[in-house]
């Protein structure tokens, strides 16, 4: 077995395998995913799974190999095992890749049910001593391994595939006086690129008596390994744009621009064009410009605007609106002017007046390109009688509508663009309810115009998207609105089939640059019961308006220092879990010192039996605290870029904690085992600034007048799949699936300790709003749907004392039910 490292390579009909599931065969390859079926059944078992997944944890096994044989011709292998166990036992060990234990080679052939137990140690009896004549084979004491895995210096070690980075490294770095420089280099640039976060950064160590530009020529590949290894290599290496030669510019810019002609997931490339724009590298302003005619160029754009600081993003998208005008490419130019505007949130006077100073051409052409447009965060209105008020709302573009346009054919917006967009949608809905008037929505009968409003012309009831059954009313028009909302941020036509509120849990993970305030009052719209949404579009728009508000205060909110946090917190085992004797396997942390405050809650994960997921979930908050504890007099003087480097550094390091406690469970061999692990969501805030950070599924909400709004998202197949599906890799969505693709306690696929990256956000906390962290004990139990749990959230902190709050969560969650571990965190501002 080979660990995956293109599955691009992969067709129908390979074998793989995943030291937790099995074993299972390819049934279809598609763009980002495999489809498979698996040998053994269980509602568990997934049966899509995306590439990065497939390279962190699945193995593929050899055509014609050992596995491959056990799974396809079960009888034939059985026939070799007796007539021709030597050779039966070369494919095993084979497979395999390296010398093994009698007692691991016997698990593995009864484990496949190709022999009893019994049968199986006489077999191994009788096959010894011929083993010990047979060339091929090398046997010491209970170990036996192939005599041609005999290697006789390091570079033959090194040619081994199976080797994991952090050895392949190890091995490099301790024979570097026997290893030429370009066999060293390459070493070294393969581990980076396929190591994580620890061997990137010996790597990075060793690669320093090489120049920048060779090891970057080593390093560029085609695949995101590369492209990530790159971009931490360009992060953290501390080499200057100069310092490299220009052919390597080329081709760094190139790598770029390849995911465009590639089709898929732009992420990776969006990354590393952001981190190309902070690296100063020579033309990728203007190869980012130029990329906005291509087809998929401006997904590309945004997926490197949403890379960066709102602020950064801002200044790279003003770069390159400038040198859009310079080549007289005034499309572009004004599909980047809407960009800049969407990325500030702000209307075209308050953009010219902060270009005035610097950039004073730039600051009229705003003026005149987009005069007659409105502002697209409009104060509150009432609505009044007047016949003669056009049934319209602004909506806060980035891009220029040409014509009347039936907002099913808007192209798909940035998450930025949805306070706007519900803002105009629920002002016209309200106008027509001011009049007592339904008008049933519909993709073809809300317009959006040339001024940059929406017009809603009322039809049939039976064609709004809206739940079955349901009859006509305002507030089944608030939920048709909302859902076509969704359709303009998912670019895709919603299923009828599908709840609309199953997507809000993973929507930030598939739209990027939501604002902190922005799903309250979607999710508050998509509802199940039309008597627990808002009433009308004048109800609605009271909640986008307050969304809005609060979003303009914290644009312009100076940082406080001096600001100080009040917090609360509970926990309880559940109380469904105490009737079946179980344990708290959630976790969490808390701390003050002055203006610095850190929130952690962890969720053991319950299936595991290398450890279990209390002493995982206990690991992993204590080891944060103690990092905490210890980077204290360091972060006082902290920047944005150092408080992520601490929270990236504090996840990594209880990733090893609990992976080596794992092992210490497992007796040092995980085949069979199931790893213990557990999630976690972190907040480090600092004065009224934020930094969020989380693996899994633990959540963090942002409360306030507008509702509770989720800042995180599940980290789940489901998400995965609803990210493919937007991109258009899948003909549809499937909900189900809430096996965790990210945790603390990950294991690579040569069983090392291997920290995945965890998302992270970071917001100003404003006066009034608070803050939510929680483990899904909370949010499963408060309500069946989504809307519900964060309709409860956010009635549980309005107006309480912060352990008022986090005791009004854990008991609601009680009365639903408590079928899990119940934790959370409540958290203000001090009143001042």
């Amino acid at each position: 077995m080979k660990p995956i490292r293109e599955p691009n390579t992969l067709t129908e009909g390979s074998v793989l395998y995943h030291s937790a599931f099995g074993f299972a065969v390819v049934k279809g390859v598609e763009p980002t995913s495999v489809v498979l079926g698996w040998e053994d059944h269980g509602d568990n078992l997934p049966g899509r799974v995306g590439h990065d997944v497939l390279r962190r944890v699945y193995a593929v096994c050899a055509p014609g190999g050992f596995f491959e044989r056990a799974l396809r011709d079960r009888a034939a292998l059985v026939d070799m095992i007796g007539g021709r166990p030597a050779e039966a036992l070369q494919l095993l060990l084979e497979d395999l890749n390296g010398p093994q234990e009698r007692a691991d080679l016997l698990d593995w052939v009864v484990g496949r049910k190709l022999m009893p137990p019994e049968g199986a140690r006489h077999w191994w009896e009788a096959l010894r001593p011929v083993l010990e004549e047979d060339e091929r084979f090398v046997v010491d004491g209970d170990t036996v391994r192939l005599a041609r895995h005999e290697a006789t210096g390091p570079l033959a070690r090194l040619e081994n595939p199976a080797l994991s980075p952090s050895r392949r490294l190890d091995l490099a770095i301790a024979h570097r006086a026997e290893i030429p420089d370009d066999a060293f280099l390459e070493q070294l640039t393969l581990a980076w690129r396929t190591g994580g976060t620890g061997v990137r950064d010996l790597a990075m160590k060793a690669s320093r008596e090489f120049p920048p530009s060779a090891v970057l020529r080593h390093m560029l590949a085609p695949g995101p390994d590369a492209i990530e290894a790159i971009i931490h290599a360009l992060r953290r290496a501390g080499w200057e744009s100069e310092d490299v030669e220009p052919d390597v510019h080329t081709q760094l810019l190139d790598a770029v621009v390849k995911g465009c002609d590639a089709g898929g997931p732009l992420d990776h490339e969006g990354r590393l064009a952001a981190t190309l724009a902070r690296w100063e590298t020579p033309g990728i302003v203007e190869t980012l410009t130029d990329l906005v005619s291509m087809p998929d160029g401006k997904r590309l754009v945004r997926a490197t605007f949403a890379a960066l600081p709102p602020r950064r993003a801002e200044s790279l998208g003003l770069d390159m609106l400038q040198c859009a005008l310079d080549s007289e490419a005034l499309e572009t130019a004004t599909w980047l002017g809407g960009e800049c505007l969407s990325i500030a949130l702000i209307d075209r006077a308050a953009m010219a007046e902060r270009l005035m100073a610097d950039r004073p051409a730039l600051a009229h052409w705003f003026l005149e390109r987009y005069a007659g447009f409105t502002d697209p965060v409009p104060m509150f209105d009432d609505g009044n009688d007047d016949e003669t008020t056009a049934h319209t709302a602004e909506v806060d573009m980035s891009s220029v509508v040409e014509g009347p346009l039936p907002i099913e054919r808007l192209p798909a917006r940035s998450g930025a663009s949805i306070v706007g967009l519900g803002l105009a949608m629920a002002r016209a809905l309200s106008m027509h309810h001011k009049d007592g008037h339904v008008c049933n929505p519909n993709g073809t009968r809300v317009t959006v115009m040339p001024d940059e409003t929406m017009s809603v012309q009322p039809g049939p009831a039976d064609d709004a998207p809206v739940p079955p059954n349901e009859a006509p009313t305002p507030a089944r028009d608030v939920y048709a609105g909302a859902v076509l909302i969704l359709q303009c941020l998912l670019g895709r036509k919603w299923p009828a089939n599908i709840p609309a509120q199953r997507a809000v849990p993973y929507l930030r993970y598939v739209v990027p640059m939501l604002p902190p305030s922005a799903l309250a009052p979607l999710d508050a719209a998509l509802h199940p019961d039309p008597r627990l949404r808002p009433r009308d579009g004048l109800a609605w728009q009271a909640l986008w308006q307050v969304a809005a508000v609060a979003e303009e205060q914290r644009a312009y909110a100076a940082r406080d220092p001096a600001a100080r946090l009040h917090i609360g917190y509970d926990s309880h085992i559940g109380r469904m879990k105490v009737l079946l004797t179980q344990t708290n396997q959630d976790a969490l942390f808390v701390s003050s010192k002055g203006p610095l405050s850190m929130l952690v809650v962890c969720d053991g994960i319950s299936t595991a039996n290398a450890g279990t997921g209390d002493v995982a979930s206990s690991i992993a908050s204590n080891v944060i605290a103690t990092l905490w504890e210890q980077a204290l007099p360091r972060l006082v003087a902290a920047g944005p870029v150092e408080i992520r480097e601490f929270l990236d550094r504090a996840l990594r390091m209880a990733n090893q904690a609990v992976c080596e406690a794992a092992m210490r469970f497992a007796g040092g061999n995980l085949d069979g085992r199931v790893p213990m692990g557990t999630t976690a969501v972190v907040a480090l805030v600092f004065g009224n600034r934020v930094w969020l950070a989380w693996l899994g599924d633990s959540r963090a909400y942002l409360c306030g007048g507008y509702g509770a709004s989720l800042l995180t998202f599940d980290e789940n197949q489901a998400s995965e799949r609803l990210r493919a599906w937007h991109l258009g890799f899948l003909d549809r969505w499937d909900p189900s699936g809430f096996a965790l693709i990210g945790y603390l306690g990950h294991f690579d696929e040569m069983a090392r300790a291997e920290a995945l990256p965890a998302h992270h956000t970071s917001f100003t906390l404003c006066p009034g709003e608070r803050l939510v962290l929680c483990s899904d004990g909370v949010t499963d139990y408060l309500g069946d749907t989504h809307p519900e749990a964060a309709l409860f959230v956010a009635d549980a902190v309005r107006d309480s004392d912060p352990f008022e709050a986090a005791r009004n969560l854990v008991a609601q969650a009680n009365r639903g039910g408590g079928g899990d571990n119940i934790t959370a965190i409540t958290a203000r501002l001090w009143d001042r």
